[in-house]
């Protein structure tokens, strides 16, 4: 959550949103690269179900987190992990 962000770096939430604007970034950009890194970590845990992670991940429900994941990786969740275990 952005203010809670904004707290953390003990700035104001106008003063992140400026500077995020300045390295061309949104809140939102920074929110998917930080769940594409942790996505990441949780698909190599074959022990976490996916439901799990999404939920890890902050998502409402499964279908926004498999649209996310094809969105970034082109993928469902399930065949991305797949493909991971047997690059292993």
């Amino acid at each position: 959550d952005r203010s809670q962000l904004a707290q953390t770096l003990h700035l104001s939430e106008r003063t992140l949103q400026r500077r995020l604007k300045d390295e061309g970034k949104s809140f939102h950009d920074l929110a998917d690269d930080v769940r594409c890194g942790l996505l990441d970590l949780y698909l190599s845990n074959p022990q976490l179900p996916l439901k799990e992670i999404a939920t890890l991940l902050g998502f409402s429900d499964q279908s926004s987190f498999t649209r996310a994941t094809q969105r970034w990786y082109g993928q469902t969740p399930k065949a991305l992990r797949s493909m991971r275990q047997l690059a292993q």
